[in-house]
């Protein structure tokens, strides 16, 4: 499985691995061009005389050449581990402790270490052609110090620019080397760094631009230009300082809720992540306004004390300060958005950890207030420089062109980190919205950075994503336990019909237990009338033996035929007697053997005439003072067990007779049997008294009985209701008191169901 998940995440992988490379390659390649363009440049190009006449000019660059190459091979070196962390990645493999640290020390040591050793080599050449020019006479000492001033400050601007832009790369591969690695913490060791970074970036770029203004915009020379470039380093040391003074004061709610947030947990509601909040989405525009406004009061220094050193007139004075305003400008827009796009992270990450009153954090300034302001800065810093031109003393083409391409330049930059930084956080809203729709709500949707109106309706999304998130848990949890007490429910339903089936079971065992109980009772109840019945024609037989026997010595003894043939008339009359009598004692004992016997495993078919017939014959010593008027077919038959459909009639004829006798009176019994299409209808009318109303509803219930005590168990008709509902059929009683009963036992005419014997 672990090697499928490899195999699906190589092409990501490989995309990363390419881009990681291409993009420090590009960001190597991008600042090598920027620092000879801006660094060593102007100063090869004011001592290519002088290195060209001494032959060192070969020398010089091949040094330069070298050196670089030194570094990008340390660069290289250093790089190594996180390389092989990477490929191991790739391949699927888990990093242990020692690939996890060096890989982590490598990331570090080359956000640090490469722009460090690039600023240390720039600055020494600067420095070296500095002195070579001065040492040449090429340049005055005030011109040649202010190069390499200027280089110098120019060097550590790309040197700021480098660390930014690997910090940035590298953090990128960390998070998919590391994906699980602590943001937070590495926010809080890098954020103040990455801070400074971009502001010096910001400024030797502001810096190069100026000195550039004041080439096209002035008709300075060479040496007061220098002058102005050799006063410029040190004013700004110390507004610089108190900048960064001002950065350490202003970040101090950040710094103290991120050291909060890595000793505990964090909690919803937290008053130090609203402070840092608040610090964090005023931050870019203060330290803005702070640097705009520390390099303002260097420059007016700069130009005041550069005109009592330089002698240059108020209109050239006023083109420089006009010039340095239209850069400050332009660079604290890009400062802003710069230092917004390194808090981001910040805001984020508090946005999605803690519950923010969006009434406290809403940011001062409205969405439509920053367009309105950032586009009409951008106008304001494009008009300025057109109008910087009109009054400028040189008017060639070139140098027309160069001011309207460096405009445009600085005006596009502008636009697009402007349309970016609006632009970004709305594509991740769709996103997320996107995710949301389809049920994604485990990922939080963070502020995209200040409280404005995008980062108010970001606080919205996330407050339904929480909303929806817990209802969603809600109800999960409410199927959970609904599916649990289901489940016990199920259980307990099973164990209740496990507890039933047995109960079932044993009041089946009882209820045939009771219906053989009750056959064994009704039989002993018939023994003495089964007595009477088999002892008349065993009487018969034994009675009528002796004078048989002297019919048969008669005729041995006969003289003359004819006395021999009365005699054998005698004897066959006597003889139709003891056949009688012994076909009546077996009928009597078959009856009751039908009646007493087990009965099959399976029903079978059975005639209902007969099974009347053999309970009618052992019932006859109850029935002497009634009359049982029978309607059946002879031929009419249902599937069943014989001795329960015996039971049945016996049961039925029984209580019908004791009815009419408890009554006082003498009468008939009817039994009627016909088919009524798929059914046979089997009804046992009596003239009795009838069941009085009350009685009527109990007669089936078992041990039922209005009998005196000893006379019945009340167990024949709930025998007879089960009897008849294990054969499919039903049982329906008919009673009017005075009139008599009539019970209608309907039973299926086909093949009954397969149904247990009693």
């Amino acid at each position: 499985m672990i090697t499928a998940q490899a195999e699906a995440l190589r092409p990501a992988v490989e995309r990363r691995r390419s881009g990681f490379a291409a993009r420090l390659v590009a960001v190597e390649l991008a600042l090598t061009a920027a620092e000879v363009l801006a660094i060593v440049g102007p100063t090869l190009a004011l001592a290519a005389q002088s290195l060209r006449a001494s032959g060192e000019s070969f020398r010089v660059a091949a040094l330069l050449v070298t050196l670089m190459a030194a570094g990008w091979v340390r660069a290289a070196d250093l790089l190594r581990p996180l390389v092989a962390a990477r490929d191991a990645k790739r391949a699927g493999r888990a990093l242990d402790a020692g690939e996890s640290a060096a890989a982590e020390a490598a990331i570090r040591r080359a956000s640090v270490e490469v722009p460090a050793t690039r600023f240390a080599l720039w600055s020494l050449t600067v420095v070296y052609l500095a002195i070579r020019l001065a040492a040449g006479g090429l340049l005055a000492v005030p011109s040649t110090v202010g190069l390499a001033c200027i280089g110098v400050l120019h060097a550590g601007g790309a040197a700021a620019a480098r660390g930014a832009l690997w910090g940035r790369t590298l953090g990128r591969t960390r998070r998919v080397i590391f994906p699980n690695f602590d943001a937070l913490r590495e926010f809080a060791a890098t954020y103040r760094r990455r801070l400074c970074q971009s502001a010096c970036a910001l400024l030797a770029a502001a810096h190069a631009v100026n000195a550039a203004l004041i080439a096209v915009f002035t008709d300075m020379t060479s040496a007061q230009s220098g002058t102005l470039l050799a006063l410029t380093v040190p004013a700004l040391i110390v507004p610089m300082g108190l900048w960064y003074r001002s950065l350490v004061r202003r970040t101090g709610p950040i710094a103290r809720y991120l050291e909060a947030a890595s000793r505990r947990a964090a909690a919803r509601e937290d008053p130090e992540a609203v402070a840092a909040f608040r610090a964090g989405q005023a931050l870019p525009y203060r330290l803005a306004a702070s640097q705009a406004l520390a390099c303002a009061f260097a420059v007016v220094a700069v130009v005041i004390l550069g005109r009592r050193l330089c002698g240059f007139d108020a209109a050239t004075a006023g083109r420089l300060l006009g010039a340095s305003a239209l850069i400050l400008l332009a660079t604290g827009l890009y400062e802003v958005l710069l230092l917004r796009d390194v808090l981001r992270p910040l805001l984020s990450q508090i946005g999605a950890r803690h519950r923010l009153p969006v009434a406290e954090i809403r940011a001062p300034i409205t969405l439509r207030a920053k367009l309105v302001l950032f586009f009409t800065n951008v106008t304001v810093f494009t008009s300025g420089l057109v109008l910087l031109f009109a009054l400028s003393p040189h008017q060639a083409p070139g140098t027309m062109l160069g001011s309207i391409a460096l405009a445009l330049a600085v005006s596009l930059g502008l636009v697009l980190l402007i349309v970016r930084d609006m632009v970004t956080p709305i594509v991740a809203l769709e996103e997320r919205s996107d995710e949301m729709a389809r049920g994604e709500l485990a990922r939080p949707v963070p502020p995209a950075g200040e409280a404005d109106e995008i980062g108010r309706l970001s606080f919205a999304f996330e407050e339904m994503r929480r909303g929806l998130r817990d209802k969603l848990r809600s109800t999960e949890s409410l199927n959970i336990d609904l599916e649990r007490e289901v489940r016990r429910r199920t259980e307990v339903l099973e164990q209740r019909n496990r507890e039933l089936h047995d109960a079932l079971e044993r009041l089946r065992r009882a209820q045939d237990d009771l219906i053989r109980s009750e056959k064994l009772a009704s039989m002993g109840r018939l023994v003495a009338g089964i007595a009477h019945e088999i002892n008349n024609p065993v009487n018969a037989v034994i009675n009528t033996l002796e004078p048989l026997a002297e019919a048969v010595r008669a005729i041995a003894a006969a003289p003359d035929p004819a006395q021999a043939a009365r005699e054998a008339a005698d004897a066959e009359e006597m003889l139709g007697v003891v056949r009688r009598g012994a076909a009546r004692s077996k009928a009597i004992v078959q009856s009751l053997h039908n009646y007493s016997r087990g009965d099959e495993q399976r029903p079978r078919e059975l005639s209902l005439a007969r099974s009347l017939d053999d309970t009618v014959d052992l019932l006859r010593h109850h029935l002497r003072d009634l009359r049982v008027e029978k309607s059946i077919d002879p031929d009419l038959r249902i599937t069943g067990f014989p001795g329960q459909i015996d039971q049945v009639f016996m049961n039925l004829i029984t209580n019908a007779a004791q009815a009419m006798a408890s009554s006082g009176k003498g009468s008939r019994v009817r039994v009627d049997a016909a088919r009524a299409g798929d059914t046979i209808e089997i009804q046992v009318s009596d003239d009795g008294p009838g069941i009085p109303p009350d009685v009527l509803p109990r007669i089936f219930d078992p041990f039922f009985t209005t009998k005196d005590v000893g006379q019945g168990s009340g167990l024949g008709l709930s025998i007879v209701h089960g009897i008849v509902d294990r054969h499919g059929g039903r049982i329906q009683v008919d009673s009017r008191m005075g009139e008599g009963t009539t019970f209608r036992v309907t039973l299926p005419a086909g093949p009954a169901k397969p149904v247990s014997p009693a």
